[in-house]
């Protein structure tokens, strides 16, 4: 037998291998590029929510700082008019002492505790007008702080929200960026809608609207210090019912804020100046009335008299309420339903507190005060953008790819730059948009049982302002397109036609599909015999035709779909053309530059001097005056 003779062959396999391995190491570098790009664009979108979050947050708390400071206002405002009510109720208190005193003359036992008491009511009415005096200027000048602060906060909100973005961005991730022409845009639309949203109210209609609602927040004891027989005087009837004869007590007293158009002197005559002046006046009276069965030519008849017993009115800022007559008497409103000839007394006797009182100052509210505007919502959208050269792919890691790809066709030998990819985005960069919503969000909102048929309308009175991420518009999204390419535009558009059109062409094949499976299913049903059987095909009867009913309810007409989409891309189109990008960016810059520096300077400069000057000179004059007479009142 003849045996060939071996020879050894090796080295066939190394260039399959060689090939298989760079193909391996190619789809390597694609897979870390897809994953690169989809962990980039993942913490782009968490950065343009975060960003568009905050600068909504910031404003939800600039209208909710405006909520609390209107509040603490109208507070302030109700408890100068308690301060007010002290000082009518302790000048009272004094006159029904006195009277009281003029009656002990007759009682000499008593004579020394009526004296007493008149002693200890004047001091205490003087403690409580000196204290009065002091503090109702403090009060004050913190309402006209509060109202300057709501002014520098509006301001310092509309510059500081694309200062915060950008910081917010910025923080994340230093390669981002918020420059583009749809984030100027988007923010310089917050801007102008952040001006339209609200308003600062300074004229005479919405100051009486602020009046109203201060007058029906006062307290019990401002609003109606009413007391009867009973309440008085323990155990004892409202009326006491004698045969011909009806005798009570009352005790009336009340404080109003009290508003009259401000007026100037020209040619002799007064003229309406555009200011509103207000007032606080508290009255209080105390008389006593009888009632008397006389006989009279028409018959019987029941006679009243009143015999006033104690009485009080002091009044801050002018009294403008009351009228002198040609006898040069008060003619003032009536306070008092029973008590008229006290409240005639104490108009007579009325007297002055000695402190400045600015009256309402001027306070932010919706610029749209209907009832109909229930849902007032603005709007924050924004573009963050990742330029290509800062994306993280494998040609910017050296040795292995580089951010040039060489010229020529065949790559050949292995050196630096062997894998090297092109990378290619369209408008330069990865960016994506996020969207935000202020919104207004009651307490009720969150237990809708708790409503019992009634809805709070949105105000800056109710500090309930939040903040949610909502989706972006279909024109707002063409819109940014158009603005970064028109190759993104045109194509990307075109691309979502084709894909939603495939997308509805398959729920039709399967709708057909369930169709012909539930026809079948129905055949063998009628064909069956076993119970077993039947039961699990009148099981899957039901299913199929549960998928049928959903899928005939959708809407998947192509040619909807394609004009909802073209009209998004006609309004994107219309308003990427009419965006004036540079007018929106010049806006943002100068009105929070100029604005906010100017109120700063006059914030500091006289509100805050005002202010203090005014806190020296009061607690001066309280540890001066006050404490001591205080002290000597009670000593």
């Amino acid at each position: 037998m003849n045996y060939l003779p071996s020879v050894k062959q090796s080295g066939q396999a190394l260039p399959l291998g060689i090939a298989f391995l760079m193909s391996t190491v190619l789809l390597a570098l694609v897979l870390f590029n897809t994953g690169q790009s989809a962990s980039e664009r993942a913490r782009l979108m968490n950065t343009a929510d975060a960003a568009a979050y905050s600068g909504l947050i910031w404003q939800a708390r600039a209208l909710n700082f405006q909520a609390y400071t209107n509040r603490a206002m109208v507070a302030n405002q109700v408890s100068i008019g308690q301060l007010v009510s002290l000082t009518s109720w302790t000048q009272y208190a004094y006159h029904v002492a006195r009277n009281i005193d003029e009656i002990g003359t007759y009682f000499p036992v008593i004579r020394p505790y009526t004296q007493l008491a008149e002693t200890i009511t004047e001091r205490m009415d003087s403690v409580v007008v000196n204290i009065a005096e002091v503090f109702i200027p403090i009060i004050d000048s913190v309402n006209g702080v509060l109202s300057r602060a709501q002014q520098i906060v509006y301001v310092a909100s509309f510059a500081a929200t694309p200062a915060i973005v950008n910081e917010v961005v910025e923080k994340n991730d230093e390669r981002y960026r918020v420059n583009t022409a749809y984030a100027v845009i988007g923010l310089g639309e917050n801007g102008v809608g952040w001006q339209n949203f609200t308003r600062r109210y300074d004229d005479r209609e919405h100051l009486l609207r602020k009046a109203d609602v201060i007058n029906r927040s006062k307290d019990e004891f401002t609003a109606a210090r009413n007391l009867g027989t009973s309440q008085l005087i323990p155990g004892a009837p409202n009326v006491l019912r004698l045969p011909g004869i009806h005798i009570w007590v009352s005790k009336e007293g009340r404080t109003n804020l009290i508003a009259e158009d401000a007026t100037t002197v020209d040619g002799g005559s007064s003229v309406p100046d555009g200011n509103t002046n207000f007032e606080w006046k508290g009255k209080d009276t105390l008389s006593l009335h009888i009632s008397e069965l006389e006989m009279t030519r028409r018959g019987p008849r029941w006679v009243h008299r009143e015999i006033p017993l104690g009485w009080g009115a002091r009044y801050l800022n002018g009294d403008f309420e009351c009228e002198q007559d040609e006898e040069s008497y008060e003619v003032c409103p009536s306070y008092m339903r029973q008590n008229r000839l006290a409240e005639w007394v104490a108009n007579s006797e009325q007297e002055a507190l000695n402190a400045t009182y600015n009256g309402i100052r001027a306070y932010y509210d919706l610029s749209n005060l209907s009832s109909g505007n229930r849902d007032p919502r603005l709007a924050l959208r924004i573009e963050v953008e990742l330029p290509q050269a800062e994306i993280r792919t494998a040609s910017k890691i050296d040795g292995l790819g580089s951010d040039e790809v060489p010229e020529s066709e065949l790559r050949s030998g292995i050196g630096d730059g062997m894998f090297g990819t092109e990378d290619r985005m369209v408008g330069g960069g990865m960016t994506v948009i996020a969207s935000g919503e202020l919104f207004f969000h009651p307490p009720d909102d969150y237990n809708p049982a708790r409503r019992r048929g009634r809805y709070e309308v949105a105000s800056l009175f109710s500090p309930y302002w939040e903040v949610h991420l909502v989706e972006t518009p279909l024109e707002s999204q063409f819109m940014a397109w158009a603005l970064r390419d028109e190759t993104l535009f045109t194509e990307g558009a075109s691309g979502i036609a084709e894909g939603i059109e495939q997308f509805a062409s398959e729920k039709e094949e399967e709708l057909r599909r369930l169709r012909q499976l539930h026809e079948t299913l129905q055949s063998q049903l009628e064909e069956t015999l076993d119970e077993t059987t039947r039961t699990h095909i009148e099981t899957q009867l039901s299913g199929i035709a549960a998928q049928i009913v959903e899928l005939e309810s959708a809407e998947f007409a192509t040619d909807q779909v394609a004009r909802t989409l073209s009209e998004g891309i006609a309004q994107g189109a219309e308003r990427a053309a009419s965006a004036e990008v540079a007018e929106h960016e010049q806006m943002l810059q100068a009105y929070g530059r100029e604005q906010g520096e100017e109120l700063i300077n006059e914030f500091q400069d006289e509100v805050v001097d005002q202010v203090t000057d005014q806190l020296q000179q009061t607690l001066q004059r309280a540890m001066e005056d006050t404490v001591e007479n205080a002290m000597s009142s009670f000593l």
